[in-house]
């Protein structure tokens, strides 16, 4: 019943905003007679093509009436214009096939009495849908683009560590013996470890909601690299978890520290100790995205940015080397219950030549059934990847804590 109201309500809108631009036509004509003045061509073109829509509507009403369509309203309604066609003899008439025209008149009264419609899309436009499954806020995840890796085909790999080297170089006279070096090497060996997750889905939703496959398998993709990344930085190396790297790293030596150090400060001297203890050049300098923009924030004796360009975008490096943002690295807290405020972590080293990932099994996705899945028509995405981690020279990086804001 609905639909029929909305379609005559439609119906009886378009009658009465052509009847009401009719009648505005041939009061504009009356004034213009009034006035001495005739009548235009264009006006006349008007009025007749006015009256050509309110007969093709009103055609329309005549055929839904034949097919046995109730358009007029109930006992108790306003008068719409479809109930005054519908009672106008002529349109009778044109009904019962007695004519082929209808000649129907509509006064000012008449208009006034009319009912009010609105007319709305409302259950007549289908819901558009968005094929796009909007996610969650996602961390970036950066710390395994800094270092290398290697494939192995095994459960360990292994390599050489350089024990201990006495130098034995020295100037040589004439015909005299030459002085001999020494190195001993200790080998290291390590085993594959695991990262896994899965997550049980129903035949019907894959079925039904073809992007449901893809969305999940990334969900997990992420769920499981998020995990990876974590491991990597900070991995106690007890059980099945990996050794991380800032788990070996050097802390940062305080007695570098000068008063009134900046952040910027902290970092060139963290450099340094990397140098000064590994013989190697730092390559990247990884902190909390919040640490950053303390940094790009700083301002001079004049109060002019050291860093920001507000105008464009700025390439995150500090003293020549990228800095690298990172949700996993922890923000710091503020002062409570007796415990001192902790500034944001950082990292500085050289991950190129100080870590190696080892791959065993790249990001791989399984799908199969678990115990009586098969009988709910239920299934299991699981995701998994194999790895090791060797950080070889450990010295080769530096970990701390920016100092507190004041």
């Amino acid at each position: 019943m609905s639909e029929v109201k909305e379609l005559r309500d439609s119906l009886d809108k378009q009658l009465k905003e052509g009847f009401q631009g009719l009648q505005q036509k041939y009061d504009h004509v009356a004034d213009e007679l009034q006035k001495g003045n005739t009548v235009t061509l264009e006006m006349k073109s008007k009025i007749e093509n006015q009256k050509g829509e309110i007969e093709r509507v009103i055609e329309q009403v005549q055929k839904l009436e034949e097919k046995g369509l109730q358009l007029r309203g109930q006992a108790g309604e306003k008068k719409s214009f479809i109930d005054l066609v519908k009672g106008n003899d002529a349109y009778k008439a044109l009904q019962q096939k007695n004519q082929n025209q209808a000649e129907i008149e509509i006064t000012k009264s008449d208009m006034a009495s009319m009912s009010e419609t609105k007319l709305t899309s409302a259950g007549l436009v289908p819901t558009q849908w968005d094929p796009v499954i909007q996610d969650r806020p996602r961390q970036d995840l950066v710390i395994r683009d800094l270092i290398p890796t290697t494939p192995v085909d095994g459960q360990s790999y292994s390599y050489f560590l350089e024990k201990l080297h006495t130098r034995g170089a020295g100037m040589v006279a004439e015909g005299a013996a030459k002085p001999s070096s020494d190195v001993t090497f200790e080998q290291k060996t390590d085993n594959v470890r695991k990262i896994a997750v899965w997550m049980p889905v129903t035949d019907e939703a894959l079925d039904d909601i073809p992007q449901l496959y893809s969305y999940i398998q990334e969900l997990l993709r992420y769920d499981l690299k998020l995990k990876e990344e974590g491991q990597i930085l900070k991995g106690d190396g007890t059980g099945n978890n990996l050794n991380g790297i800032m788990t070996q790293a050097t802390a940062f030596a305080a007695a570098l520290g000068m008063t009134g150090d900046t952040a910027i400060d902290t970092v060139r001297r963290a450099i340094y100790q990397v140098r000064k203890q590994s013989k190697r050049a730092a390559d990247a300098v990884v902190m909390t995205d919040l640490d950053w923009m303390n940094i790009e924030l700083l301002k001079d004796a004049d109060n002019r940015y050291l860093f920001a360009n507000l105008q464009g975008m700025i390439t995150p490096v500090l003293w020549g080397r990228p800095v690298v943002v990172s949700d996993s690295m922890d923000e710091g807290t503020p002062a409570a219950g007796g415990n001192a405020a902790t500034g944001g972590e950082f990292l500085v080293g050289s991950f190129a030549q100080g870590a190696r990932l080892y791959d065993r099994m790249a990001f791989t996705v399984k799908v199969g059934w678990i115990n009586d899945d098969f009988v709910k028509n239920q299934r299991v995405l699981l995701v998994e990847e194999r790895l090791g981690l060797a950080v070889r020279r450990p010295y080769a990086f530096v970990k701390g804590r920016f100092a507190v804001a004041q």
